[in-house]
């Protein structure tokens, strides 16, 4: 019993811990947007903008500030998980790509680059009908099976011979 109760206490723990950061990502996240609206910066507006940078810089720095100044063990993973969505709006400004959506630019190694599809619709690829060109078969000369008695009491089995044609 009692090693039953230390594991879901383990296991709870590291659920905690999990939700903990996952609650300090989209606490940043949220934050970032915020931080973004009041800059008013302009996602749209070719060429790069400094503005851009701060909401990444501002999520990072409260994040490693956060987790070096705060006592609490699970503040300090909240903490954690505002500088891991600082890491990933700073991958979105610099790559200009959403890093929770994939990089499908990065490593083009063979299939791994294009979108897997697993449903395809019949419709629209309109295959041919399948046609098979088989041959007659012919009746040939069938015999019903027979059970030989043989009055040898040598022959330990019965053995029956079949006409086969082979195609």
């Amino acid at each position: 019993m009692r090693t039953k109760k230390r594991n879901s206490n383990a296991m709870m723990g590291e659920l905690k811990s999990l939700a903990m950061i996952s609650g300090g990502l989209v606490l940043g996240s949220m934050g970032g947007k915020a931080l973004d609206s009041m800059l008013k910066v302009d996602d749209n507006a070719p060429g790069f903008q400094v503005k851009k940078l701060i909401k990444p810089a501002v999520q990072l720095g409260a994040g490693v500030i956060g987790a070096m100044k705060l006592k609490d063990p699970n503040l300090k993973l909240v903490a954690a998980g505002v500088g891991a969505s600082g890491v990933v709006s700073t991958v979105k400004v610099v790559l200009k790509k959403d890093l929770l959506a994939g990089i499908s630019g990065l490593g083009n190694i063979g299939s791994f680059a294009r979108p897997l599809s697993v449903y395809q619709d019949l419709a629209r690829l309109n295959p041919k009908r399948y046609n098979p060109d088989l041959p007659q078969l012919s009746a040939g000369n069938y015999t019903p099976y027979q059970e030989s008695i043989s009055s040898n009491n040598n022959n330990t089995g019965n053995a029956v011979e079949a006409d086969f044609e082979i195609i």
